[in-house]
């Protein structure tokens, strides 16, 4: 879903310059942009109602809602899409202007998430009934389940707004930076302020983003305890300085955990309440310990690099390519029609280019997470004092894993952009059980992924802002 909302996002920033490019009127863009929630909505009660019926006369219907809840938000990106690239941009720009025009697709990408929180509310209803004895057998707390709504608000708060936040305060920056120098130079000279805003704004939201997140999410500290004296020796024994451990209150909705900060006095680890009141103590272990494979590691800022050199590679690609195409379709246009064929192919380029840097993105991104189970298998093992990744600390992340499956009701089987599907991670886990702890491969694979990106994405910032600051 997550990738989906990117995608959504990115149609609504460019939604000025594919406007027109369909034969579509402002009416009936407009209806398209306003069908992608309503659909959603519709179709996923509907879905729910369905999946509930196989729940009563088979006990089992939650797969089918899957379908449904992995390809309504494509479906809703396409007609977004239709939206960006109809007239109604064009149109409704001059009454409420790019940016305007921009949070209206926006905000009809956001609320078809919600859409499917809304729809998906009946089924983890019913997961949750289905749980209740097991749960009281094994002692767990059990939670109320929230209304529809404080559910879709839940989901809304753990899984759009840490995505949304972090993508807005660099974009945000570079919008501003791009006004300011606005009317004060030449295009180029505007470009490289547009970058340089952006490029600044990552370092605002590095800053920012332990003093943003913790009200935005209504993280509470964890409090004093045997349970914060295990994570916070944990820390200490892979080296980490926290500012903070936060609990992240979710109503019991999300069990997942997340580090944030880049500094070592501004780091923070947040854990949702269902995590900490559902899992065994070696399994929240586990799940620290990867957290802080991310910090070890240096995740949060090899990803910065990554990012600019899987969009930098794609266009370094798909640029001559489109150049190519170009060329060769010339001759079946009238001179008249070559600046529309222009257009046409670098419409077709930019898309191209977006979706090839996704992908390349989750294919490193899904890395990464497998070098912090790496390391959390290792800090685990040290901890045995061991040279080699042993069963107990292979067991307790692979429990973790399977946990945080049966937890958020997903498929081990179900794939990830970003993380790699559960079962796919457990895998590997079991492969690396007695492998030596100073030898795992995954660490000289992500140490080239690193590296190699780090070169490209100062090849690039060098060529995007050398010419521009030269008079």
């Amino acid at each position: 879903m997550q990738l989906a909302l990117i995608v959504q996002l990115s149609i609504a920033a460019l939604a000025m310059e594919l406007a027109g490019t369909l034969p579509l009127g402002g009416a009936a863009g407009l209806a398209c942009a306003l069908a992608a929630p309503l659909a959603v909505l519709a179709f996923g009660l509907l879905a729910a109602r369905r999946a509930e019926r196989l729940l009563d006369a088979h006990g089992a219907g939650v797969e089918s809602f899957d379908r449904f809840a992995a390809r309504a938000p494509w479906v809703a990106t396409t007609l977004l899409l239709a939206a960006a690239m109809s007239a109604m941009p064009a149109q409704l720009g001059t009454v409420l202007g790019a940016v305007g025009v921009g949070v209206l697709l926006m905000a009809c990408g956001i609320a078809t998430t919600m859409a499917v929180s809304a729809a998906a509310w009946t089924i983890e209803r019913r997961l949750r009934e289905a749980s209740l004895v097991a749960s009281l057998d094994r002692a767990r707390p059990v939670q109320a389940m929230p209304s529809r709504m404080r559910f879709v608000l839940a989901k809304l708060r753990s899984g759009v707004a840490p995505l949304l936040v972090p993508l807005l305060i660099p974009l945000g920056c570079s919008e501003l930076a791009r006004l300011l120098a606005e009317g004060r130079g030449s295009a180029e000279a505007v470009e490289f302020a547009r970058l340089a805003g952006g490029v600044g704004g990552l370092f605002v939201l590095f800053l920012l983003v332990p003093f943003i997140v913790p009200p935005l999410l209504g993280l509470e500290r964890l409090p004093q305890g045997e349970l914060r004296d295990d994570l916070e020796e944990l820390a200490r024994g892979a080296g980490v300085h926290m500012r903070e451990l936060w609990v992240w209150p979710t109503d019991g909705v999300v069990a997942n955990a997340a580090v944030m900060g880049v500094f070592p006095r501004l780091r923070c680890v947040m854990l949702t309440d269902a995590l900490l009141e559902s899992m065994p103590r070696a399994q929240i272990r586990a799940v620290m310990a990867h957290e802080l494979g991310h910090v070890v590691r240096r995740h949060l800022l090899w990803m910065v690099a990554v990012v600019i050199a899987c969009w930098t590679v794609a266009g370094l690609v798909l640029t001559p390519l489109a150049r190519e195409v170009f060329v060769s379709l010339l001759p079946r246009f009238e001179e008249g029609e070559w600046q529309s064929l222009a257009d046409a192919v670098a419409l077709v380029r930019d898309g191209a280019v977006l979706a090839t840097g996704l992908c390349l993105f989750g294919l490193a991104s899904r890395r990464f997470e497998r070098q912090a189970d790496t390391f959390a298998v290792q800090l685990l093992s040290r901890r045995e004092a061991s040279g080699t990744a042993t069963e107990a600390a292979v067991d307790s992340m692979v429990a973790a894993l399977g946990s945080v499956a049966y937890l958020n009701h997903v498929r081990p089987e179900r794939p990830s952009w970003r993380h790699g599907s559960i079962a796919w991670r457990q895998a590997y886990l079991r492969a690396i059980a007695g492998s030596p702890l100073d030898a795992m491969r995954i660490d000289a694979i992500i140490a080239v992924v690193s590296w190699a990106s780090l070169a490209v994405a100062v090849g690039a910032l060098a060529w995007a802002f050398l010419p521009a600051a030269k008079p």
